[in-house]
């Protein structure tokens, strides 16, 4: 739902769980006025606006190209990275204003660096990749069509326990001829999928049902057509990443949630972007 203020999204490359989540309590208490962070779970949709990386991992050092940091998706590294990287580092043990202070300057700097992006017309900065691509790839280009677009394009289901995001994300879409509907209950849910296409389904988890065993009715009721259900997730909401899987959820995204989050990511899963 649209609020005055978002704070910044950062993912965690390479910490221990017990160290992520330290960091991300750290990061949760960054002074005002200065910019505000969230730490993003590894199976949000979102994408980071900052990369934060352990300089004592070399896979999370290694991962930093592919995930195109740079001005527009800044990284700092804590630690003294083995590999000489271009990336701003932070010696341990940390300093939690200097970093405060180095992740501010690198919002700054990616401030900057979208103007310029956006005054000379070109294209935002790509996505990540949600899977591992092998070096060489088999697959058989015939096969990429069905991979990458869904068969019918149907409606987005909202299940939540009031109309009111179904509403907004309605006239939010209404421009892309994407029609939006509201179910309030398990039972409305499974009619609506039951009935039409449905392309994709967002289950508020703060409504009072098993969001898990709700996305895998929906998939399992549907004909053809297995929506991509995603999950909206607030505190005190915490993802079940085995539970997700199992049920065939494609992540979540954490709210509050801007509206051109939500545009692309229905686009994508769409097959329109």
């Amino acid at each position: 739902m649209p609020t005055a203020q978002f704070p910044f999204a950062v993912r965690l490359l390479g910490f221990a769980p017990d160290e992520a989540q330290a960091v991300a309590l750290q990061l949760e208490r960054a002074p005002g006025p200065g910019p505000a962070y969230f730490c993003l779970s590894e199976h949000s949709l979102q994408e980071p606006d900052l990369l934060i990386a352990n300089g004592d991992d070399f896979k999370a050092l290694a991962a930093l190209s592919a995930l195109t940091a740079g001005a527009i998706r800044p990284a700092l590294i804590l630690g003294t990275p083995a590999l000489a990287l271009p990336y701003p580092h932070l010696e341990r043990p940390l300093d939690w204003d200097a970093v405060y202070a180095e992740l501010a300057q690198l919002v700054a700097c990616r401030a900057d660096a979208l103007a310029k992006l956006t005054a000379a017309g070109m294209p935002p900065l790509p996505e990540r990749r949600r899977r591992e691509r092998l070096d060489l790839d088999l697959t058989d280009p015939a096969d990429y069509a069905a991979m990458r677009r869904r068969p019918v394009r149907g409606t987005v289901l909202v299940v939540d326990h009031n109309a009111t995001f179904a509403t907004h994300l309605g006239k939010l879409l209404q421009p892309l001829g994407i029609p939006v509907e509201w179910a309030g209950s398990e039972t409305e849910a499974l009619l609506t999928c039951g009935a039409r296409a449905v392309s994709v389904a967002l289950i508020h988890t703060a409504i009072h049902l098993d969001p898990y065993l709700l996305c895998a009715e929906l998939r399992a009721c549907a004909g053809p057509l297995q929506p991509a259900v995603v999950m909206l997730v607030a505190p005190p909401f915490v993802y079940d990443a085995r539970k997700g899987n199992e049920a065939g959820a494609e992540g979540l995204l954490d709210l509050p949630v801007t509206d051109p989050l939500l545009r692309a990511t229905i686009k994508k899963l769409m097959g329109m972007a």
